[in-house]
């Protein structure tokens, strides 16, 4: 197997298409198909099954699309690490991402990155919308989002399943009992989000019009407190949840997805590229496959 082969895989994964991924490449689509081809007869497995959205990974084809992305990293991390032996690494790097990220995850990242490149200074933005890293206001995003905006380039981390979740407390206080897989909303307290417009806050948003709401937030962090907090049932990613206990799992046409975004004039500067490796698989680390 030609280990090249798998920044194919990698493209169709990202784009969701033979034709999207050629673009990217710069090749034609039927070369795409032929390398596709390739590598489910050395895998013997089928990565792919088409659909009207595009191509959709199978699950072994999930598994093989991590460990791909994880050697495509390696692969730039060592030609840029042999650059950087040659070049003082140093300056800022200015990186935004949601709450949660930006304040419990982030700090660690960077402390670990200083360790080998104490030269680089970063400054930690919020996810603000007026942000605009487009214009160099960030220089690498961390975003929910369903695309890439043509005007940058990304990697995708993570698709992310959404649930309801309420704390052990809350559940036998309110005697519920979700055995048979259907969720009844009726009466019970909810914690809904404000000026959260993805599509499954949306959905919740609409579900519980009628419900308790002793309390509500604009931020996913917000939500967990108050449902640790026994306040109510709150819509979660279905990731890092813990204590809570999930009730319910959203159908995956509600699943979001987690990008790592850069703008394309810096994405190759050597502290920029240097970081966005070392970022990328720290996330990766941090979002574990969901069931």
């Amino acid at each position: 197997m030609d280990w090249n082969d798998l920044k194919y895989l990698i493209a169709v994964a990202d784009s969701g298409s033979l034709k999207a991924a050629a673009k990217h490449l710069g090749v034609n689509h039927t070369t795409v198909w032929r390398k596709m081809q390739s590598l489910e007869e050395h895998l013997d497995c089928q990565l792919f099954t088409p659909s009207r959205s595009g191509y959709l990974l199978t699950e072994p084809g999930e598994a093989i699309l991590a460990d791909a992305r994880r050697m495509a990293s390696l692969v730039g991390s060592i030609h840029f690490q042999s650059q950087a032996r040659l070049t003082e690494i140093r300056g800022l790097i200015r990186i935004t991402a949601p709450g949660e990220i930006a304040f419990e995850l982030l700090p660690s990242i960077i402390a670990e990155f200083q360790l080998s490149y104490p030269k680089v200074e970063f400054e930690i933005l919020e996810d603000v919308r007026s942000l605009n890293i487009s214009n160099r206001e960030a220089d690498i995003a961390i975003r929910a989002s369903s695309a890439v905006p043509d005007n940058l380039i990304g990697r995708k981390i993570r698709d992310v399943h959404w649930g309801l979740f309420a704390s052990q407390e809350f559940i036998q206080t309110h005697n519920i009992n979700f055995e048979s897989g259907d969720y009844v909303f009726d009466g019970l307290p909810v914690i809904p989000y404000r000026l959260f417009a993805s599509p499954a806050a949306r959905w919740f948003n609409e579900k519980t019009l009628n419900n308790p709401r002793p309390v509500a937030t604009n931020r996913i962090i917000g939500a967990y407190q108050c449902a640790l907090q026994h306040l109510g049932i709150a819509l979660l990613p279905a990731l890092r949840s813990e204590p809570l206990q999930e009730l319910y799992r959203l159908p995956a046409q509600f699943n979001s997805q987690v990008w790592l975004l850069a703008n394309k004039d810096l994405r190759n500067t050597i502290r920029i590229k240097t970081f966005w490796d070392f970022l990328q698989t720290r996330l990766v680390d941090y979002f574990p496959d969901t069931p």
